[in-house]
C-alpha cells in the first residue's frame, strides 16, 4: 500500500473530517477523499471483499472496526520510518513515549518508573494520558498510545503485556477507627459501616458489591469517588473507610489491613506487536521501580 495513502489516512483517522484532514495537509478535500478512496478500493482488491474505512455517524463521521486497525498500522509505519531515519543519521529517537493510566496506577505504582527513565538525556519523554484499563487497551490498540497499564482480568489478545503487579485488596481507615485495631479485616466486620465506594458500572464496584451480597453485608455508601487519591483524602477527612489496591502510598493518618476474601487484581503493561525500542525501556523501568520498592 502506498505510504501517502497511509498517512493521509492517519491523519484522517485523528479527526475524521474531510475539510479540517484536508487543511492540516496542505491538500484540497477532493484530494484526500481520492486518496482513502484509493486506499479502500486497493485494500478491497486484496481482500476480495470490500473494507470500508469509515462510515456516517450521525453528523459526523467515524473509523469502522478496520479502519481503526489500518489506522493503526498506519501509524506505526509512520513511527517505525521514522525511527529508522533517525537511527541511519545516527540521530536520538526523541519521538514522545505515550503512556495511558488511570491517575491512581500513575501517581502510586507506576511514577518511579517514569522518573527512572526520564533521568537519562538520551531517552524521550514521556506524555501522559489519563485513562482507565478500557481506553488505555483502546489506545494502544489503535495506536494512539505506545504503553498503555490498567487492571485487566485477563491478557489482551493480540498485544504485548507484562504483568507489573498482584495486588491485594485492602481497607483503608483512619488510625482512630475501632477496626484498626483488628490485625486482620473481614468483610462482616464492615456490616453498617459508612464506605467511599468506586463508581457503579466498574469492575471494582462489581466485585465488592457481589462480594458484600454474597455474604449478605450491608454497608452505607456515603461517598462515590474515582481514583485512589480521591478515596484517601475522602477517608482522611472522616467521610468512612475505602477499598483500595495494596498499591497505594497511604498518608501516616491513615492505616490498611487486608481484606483476604476479595481476589487479588492483576496490573499489566501492553503494548502492540513489535513495540518502539523506548516503550519496551519504559515498560522494564516501571518494572525495575516496582521491584525495588517491594524489595
Amino acid at each position: 500500500m502506498l505510504a501517502d495513502r497511509l498517512r493521509t489516512f492517519a491523519a484522517f483517522a485523528d479527526d475524521p473530517n474531510l475539510s479540517r484532514t484536508a487543511r492540516r495537509l496542505g491538500l484540497s478535500q477532493p484530494a484526500v477523499h481520492a486518496q482513502l478512496k484509493a486506499l479502500a478500493d486497493e485494500l478491497a482488491a486484496r481482500c476480495d471483499r470490500p473494507v470500508p474505512l469509515y462510515q456516517r455517524s450521525g453528523r459526523g463521521l467515524a473509523l469502522t472496526a478496520e479502519g481503526a486497525e489500518i489506522a493503526a498500522f498506519a501509524r506505526e509505519l509512520e513511527a517505525r520510518s521514522d525511527e529508522l531515519v533517525a537511527r541511519l543519521r545516527g540521530d536520538n529517537d526523541d519521538r514522545p513515549v505515550v503512556l495511558a493510566a488511570g491517575p491512581g496506577a500513575l501517581v502510586h505504582l507506576v511514577a518511579n518508573g517514569i522518573r527512572a527513565f526520564a533521568r537519562s538525556a538520551a531517552r524521550p519523554r514521556v506524555e501522559v494520558v489519563t485513562a482507565d484499563a478500557r481506553q488505555a487497551l483502546d489506545l494502544v490498540r489503535r495506536g494512539v498510545a505506545h504503553v498503555g497499564v490498567g487492571v485487566l482480568d485477563a491478557p489482551p489478545d493480540g498485544l504485548e503485556w507484562v504483568r507489573l503487579a498482584h495486588a491485594a485488596q485492602v481497607l483503608v481507615m483512619r488510625r482512630a477507627d475501632p477496626l484498626a485495631r483488628k490485625r486482620r479485616v473481614r468483610l462482616a466486620d464492615l456490616e453498617g459501616a459508612s464506605l467511599v465506594a468506586p463508581p457503579e458500572g466498574g469492575p471494582q464496584r462489581a466485585a465488592l458489591d457481589a462480594a458484600f451480597a454474597a455474604r449478605r453485608v450491608s454497608v452505607h455508601v456515603a461517598a462515590v469517588a474515582r481514583g485512589w487519591d480521591v478515596v484517601l483524602r475522602l477517608v482522611e477527612v472522616g467521610v468512612g473507610a475505602g477499598v483500595v489496591n495494596a498499591t497505594c502510598v497511604l498518608p501516616r493518618t491513615l492505616v490498611a489491613r487486608p481484606l483476604e476474601e476479595l481476589p487479588r487484581v492483576d496490573y499489566l503493561a501492553f503494548m502492540r506487536p513489535r513495540p518502539r525500542a523506548a516503550a519496551v525501556e519504559l515498560v522494564r523501568a516501571i518494572e525495575g521501580a516496582i521491584a525495588s520498592r517491594d524489595r
